[in-house]
């Protein structure tokens, strides 16, 4: 006796694959695993065949160019044997040659499912983003050059201490240019990795960092307040969020002696927050909202630089949270009590050791 079909299932089923906006096709592998074509959605017929009838022809035939031939028979086999495909691909459209993300799913007994989303503009712009990218680094970084070395040979001349403020602040600017273009390039380079989160050992970070702040910055002071064995869900490049906050802590201080305090340690069961102090100016409410999307970028309201933007979008992809004050009663104190399993030192808040500026704060899953 042949069991019911489930007749709601499958309408629903055809519905939602005729409704989808990407093209989508169900094939079957003939004997020599040619996939010949079982249905195909509204979408896939508008983009690849659109004034013909597709069922019952070989997938293949009709939308692989002659050189990706080989190509496509490897995805052929991995599906007769089971495994889904993945991949940016060229196929024929209507239009002419197009970019797919293609994934292929294997349905059992020869039969699969194919689906192309198009990224040809996506692709395109990337491309060109990433020429523009490159040439104003380049020229930027070069104009730099010259700027800065044109102040050097001006300041051994000039005669007034009028002139040398005025000097000093053009090499400043111009020294401020060449940190933005570094800030950009590291943050395209580290958001187009994946983002594999894992146990990671924040205490050492914490340690490293303040090492090469320090020789960074030899002016400054970086004091440590963490238990020597608490770990978070990231990655390795939780040292750029932690190297970040510090960075910026004291590149932008205008104190004679800058100084920053890390606080870490847990305020839940599942939760730790790494609090990041400063004596400098503050950061600016109008740059805290943008960041902390309380307020929309502008031609007025855009940050100052990309340090604080690396450290909000890698925070977000480990799960965590970002969270600035300046008020004037900020401190390193948070709402639930601070558990850093270890006595307090210069770090602490309200022992008298600085006046605080800003405190940022991150919180992160705890491994």
């Amino acid at each position: 006796m042949t069991p019911p079909q489930n007749t709601d299932a499958t309408s629903r089923f055809e519905t939602l694959f005729e409704q989808l906006s990407d093209p989508v096709v169900e094939f079957r592998q003939d004997d020599d695993g040619e996939p010949i074509i079982v249905a195909a959605n509204a979408a896939f017929r508008d983009v690849f065949a659109p004034a013909e009838s597709v069922v019952g022809r070989p997938l293949n035939e009709l939308i692989v160019p002659a050189d990706r031939r080989d190509e496509a028979a490897t995805f052929d086999q991995r599906t007769a044997d089971g495994k889904s495909n993945r991949a940016v691909i060229e196929r024929v459209t209507s239009e002419g040659r197009r970019k797919f993300l293609y994934r292929g799913v294997p349905a059992g007994d020869g039969r699969g499912f194919a689906i192309y989303s198009d990224v040809t503009e996506k692709l395109r712009q990337e491309r060109h983003l990433d020429v523009l990218q490159r040439v104003l680094r380049h020229n930027l970084r070069n104009d730099v050059n010259v700027i800065t070395g044109e102040v050097e040979r001006a300041l051994e001349h000039a005669e007034s201490e009028e002139t040398r403020a005025a000097l000093r602040s053009i090499e400043e600017t111009a020294n401020g240019l060449t940190q933005l273009c570094t800030e950009a390039q590291t943050i395209r380079k580290v958001l187009s990795e994946p983002t594999p989160l894992d146990s990671t050992d924040l205490a050492s970070i914490l340690d490293t960092v303040s090492t090469d702040c320090l020789r960074r910055f030899t002016q400054a002071t970086i004091s440590v307040d963490c238990p020597d064995t608490l770990s978070v869900q990231a990655d390795s490049r939780l040292q750029i969020v932690v190297d970040g906050l510090v960075d910026n802590a004291v590149r932008h201080n205008t104190a004679s002696m800058p100084k920053v305090m890390l606080r870490a340690g847990v305020v839940d069961d599942d939760t730790v927050e790494l609090a990041v102090a400063d004596n400098g100016p503050g950061i600016p409410e109008t740059e805290q909202q943008v960041i902390t999307a309380e307020e929309q970028i502008s031609p007025l309201s855009h940050g100052s630089g990309l340090g604080l933007w690396l450290v909000k979008w890698l925070t977000e992809r480990y799960g965590g949270s970002l969270a600035i004050d300046t008020s004037p009663e900020a401190d390193l104190t948070t709402d639930t009590s601070l558990d850093t399993g270890a006595a307090t030192d210069t770090a602490a808040a309200g022992d008298g050791s600085m006046d605080i500026g800003t405190v940022v704060r991150v919180r992160l899953p705890q491994a």
